[in-house]
């Protein structure tokens, strides 16, 4: 087997999940994101966790509480490798300029995002702090755009953004990747607080969800060569979710009324074989479970829209706890 993909997200410290952190849960669109992807890089993280630190006191107030459970958490992912922290100055840099003397679309793109960012900096005149943290998260997405495009020239890597680039996204081809994903994300279930990061990470290494996973990242590569619209892909999306649990719903009706009768039976039979001694036609509740098991399996394997069995999955293991 060859060396797995990986898929990444990048996203900006100024993202507001994250930004005001101290002030509201900041966990259930970042478990969001871990659920879909490898890693999640977080530009500036270092930065924003000083700042917070800085307005830690001692009172032992819920804002100090939500303040120190983020700084802890995000460690806790960055040292488990769910989390990273992209580093502009030193290997994007470098990648940006290696890839810029070879003639290519994906130099293309980056001159004209270069362009576009020394314009959007240049014009950049806050009048207050609500307008430099709208300037400066702006400015961040055209700069995380850029590191994507790196990433993926550089690295064997996957790479997507999360903040909106509509105001120039017209200049860039081939964004259908990142448009698809975020109608994927808004499928997906979005544990909050109550729901440890361990319970999350412990699903994403489960054997059947990375296998269902890929499966979903397969029908999201080849959904985003096709020229649809988002109204059509989103359409397209929710028919095969619907497809899959309409068929999972009937093959499960069925697989448990059998295995119902089995159980309803099998005392009564056990006691006429146990007296007529024909041990050997005494029936195996345990054989009608896993026989239901495997009837499961087989429908899912035959089901149609089964590219969607993870994120139908994924909510039945986490929407109920929301």
């Amino acid at each position: 087997m060859g060396e797995r993909l990986s898929h990444i997200v990048l996203r900006s410290s100024y993202e507001d999940d994250l930004y005001f952190a101290w002030r509201n849960d900041y966990s259930p669109l970042l478990k969001q994101h871990a659920l879909l992807f490898n890693q999640i890089g977080i530009f500036r993280l270092h930065n924003l966790r000083e700042v917070m630190s800085s307005f830690i006191n001692h009172d032992g107030s819920e804002f100090n509480s939500r303040i120190q459970t983020f700084i802890s958490d995000t460690e806790w992912l960055q040292e488990n490798g769910v989390i990273f922290e992209p580093d502009i100055d030193n290997e994007f840099e470098e990648g940006i300029d290696k890839i810029l003397q070879a003639e290519s679309s994906i130099t293309s793109n980056l001159r004209s995002l270069n362009k576009i960012l020394k314009d959007k900096l240049n014009e950049q005149k806050p009048k207050n702090v609500l307008d430099a943290f709208k300037s400066s998260k702006a400015s961040d997405g055209i700069l995380l755009r850029m590191m994507s495009l790196t990433m993926e020239s550089t690295r064997k890597v996957s790479v997507v953004t999360t903040l909106p680039y509509s105001e120039y996204t017209h200049k860039l081809p081939d964004n259908n990747l990142n448009e698809v994903v975020q109608i994927v994300i808004s499928k997906l279930p979005l544990p909050d607080g109550t729901i440890p990061w361990e319970k999350v990470t412990e699903y994403r290494e489960d054997t059947d969800s990375q296998k269902n996973l890929l499966a979903l990242r397969r029908w999201i590569k080849k959904i985003s060569s096709q020229n649809l619209s988002l109204n059509e892909t989103e359409e397209e999306l929710e028919w095969l979710m619907n497809e899959f649990q309409s068929h999972m719903n009937l093959h499960k009706i069925k697989a448990n009324t059998e295995t119902l009768e089995v159980m309803i039976k099998a005392p009564l039979e056990i006691i006429e074989n146990l007296i007529k001694l024909k041990l050997s036609k005494i029936p195996d509740p345990l054989f009608a479970i896993k026989k239901r098991q495997i009837s499961l399996m087989e429908a899912e394997l035959n089901a149609p829209g089964r590219e969607m069995a993870y994120i139908i999955k994924t909510r039945e293991t986490f929407q109920s706890q929301e």
